[in-house]
């Protein structure tokens, strides 16, 4: 399997150029975004990491920008806990999509 990995900033045009390609893609934006909606377990580790700051399920974005720019070390805090599971659903979608010849990986630059 070839995996393409299209990297970038936000809004510089990973997923248009994701799509364009035609396999199966992993977009990790959405993956973020499907772990603060859905995973409780990860919103009990970004609480006890951030217990000020991240206070509700499920955990809004908006918070998450407000605990970044109440502390910068704060990112790598959320950084540690969010990674990791990211990785494990792509990994997932990776052994899914195995017999595929060639698939996506949408993954954005945090600079």
């Amino acid at each position: 399997m070839i995996r393409i990995g299209i990297v970038g900033d936000i809004g510089s045009g990973k997923s248009y150029v994701a799509k364009q390609f035609g396999y199966p893609i992993f977009n990790a934006d959405l993956e973020v975004a499907r772990i603060y909606k859905k995973n409780r377990k990860c919103y009990l580790k970004l609480n006890k990491a951030l217990p000020n700051l991240i206070t509700n399920f499920p955990v809004k974005k908006k918070d998450i920008l407000k605990a970044i720019q109440s502390d910068k070390k704060n990112l790598g805090k959320i950084v540690r806990v969010i990674h990791p599971e990211v990785r494990k659903s792509m990994n997932i979608f990776i052994k899914k999509n195995k017999t595929k010849k060639i698939v996506v990986l949408d993954i954005p630059l945090l600079l």
